[in-house]
């Protein structure tokens, strides 16, 4: 309940501020993706006896409410992953810079909305707050607020800004995820979230861990056929879709200490020349001793 009134207040302050500042509104917008961009999840939903319809935010918003398949419980959670690749990043932006018929926000299914609830954390969210006191004569404003250009490069700056705290997100998840698994080689049940010509990419639950597998046939004598639309790869005798379930093995490659990087392997299902044996028991430097879990593919 709290985030829909969140939601809402947003959205009545985006419609406020634009009424008052037609110009200069800092608003957030999330372009409508085209609607080949959803193929790989239509097709992957349809391959487990699911239909998904993305003709608009809310058609996507009710497909993946109801996309629930008895008995696997992250198979909801999977789907709202891929969904959320298809698209774009929403992007903060100043209403005179573009026509309103741009102002839509896809993911939403709303036509204005702003992000106003978070002051104390957001840089966006102050600019709205003197916006919105300015329009109800709690506040002066100012030339700059009230200049176009200098919001919209203001906002370039934050959609920047934001993309770079991401990245510095993303490399300490890395570190720390790399601290975690030294001296580790663990087994753990994984999802496959894409396939590719030759390659598997999982996501490990337990830790929210994703990974590109890339399956080498030592021997070479391994044939492996893709089929995009179905979303499959058939490796040898054994077919690997999307969202089935693998067995995965996560160590730390650490062959040189400035390019340490976290690796994974595949261990079931089993093909010959490709897979690692399971390990039963592991024991690092320190002399802990790390008992995986059982090496099979829950039903």
């Amino acid at each position: 309940m709290v985030e829909e009134f969140m939601l809402l207040a947003n959205c009545e302050v985006a419609r406020h501020i634009r009424k008052e500042f037609p110009q200069c509104a800092v608003l957030r917008r999330h372009p409508t993706p085209a609607l080949s961009s959803f193929d790989l999840l239509v097709n992957a939903a349809a391959v487990k006896g699911v239909e998904i319809r993305c003709g608009t935010g809310k058609d996507l918003a009710r497909s993946l409410e109801n996309a629930v398949i008895p008995g696997d419980p992250f198979f909801n959670i999977l789907l709202r992953i891929v969904s959320t690749r298809c698209m774009t990043q929403a992007v903060y932006f100043c209403s005179g810079m573009l026509p309103e018929e741009e102002y839509f926000h896809y993911g939403l299914a709303v036509p204005l909305y702003t992000h106003f609830t978070s002051p104390i954390r957001r840089y966006p969210d102050l600019l709205v707050h003197r916006l919105l006191a300015a329009s109800v004569g709690q506040d002066k404003t100012y030339t700059q607020l009230l200049d176009r250009n200098v919001v919209h490069e203001w906002c370039q700056n934050m959609n920047y800004r934001h993309h770079q705290a991401q990245l510095v997100q993303r490399s300490s998840i890395a570190l720390h995820t790399q601290l975690y698994f030294k001296d580790k080689c663990l087994d753990e049940d994984a999802y496959i979230l894409f396939v590719r010509r030759n390659a598997i990419v999982v996501l490990v639950r337990r830790y929210g861990l994703e990974s590109t597998i890339f399956l080498k046939d030592i021997e070479g004598s391994t044939k492996f056929v893709y089929e995009e639309e179905k979303c499959k790869l058939t490796v040898g005798n054994v077919v690997m879709q999307m969202f089935d379930r693998v067995v995965v093995q996560i160590s730390v490659e650490d062959c040189s200490i400035q390019h340490r990087k976290l690796k994974m392997r595949l261990v079931q299902p089993h093909i010959p020349g490709i897979s690692v044996e399971p390990v039963f028991m592991t024991v690092g430097s320190s002399g802990d001793s790390f008992h995986p879990k059982p090496e099979t593919i829950k039903p």
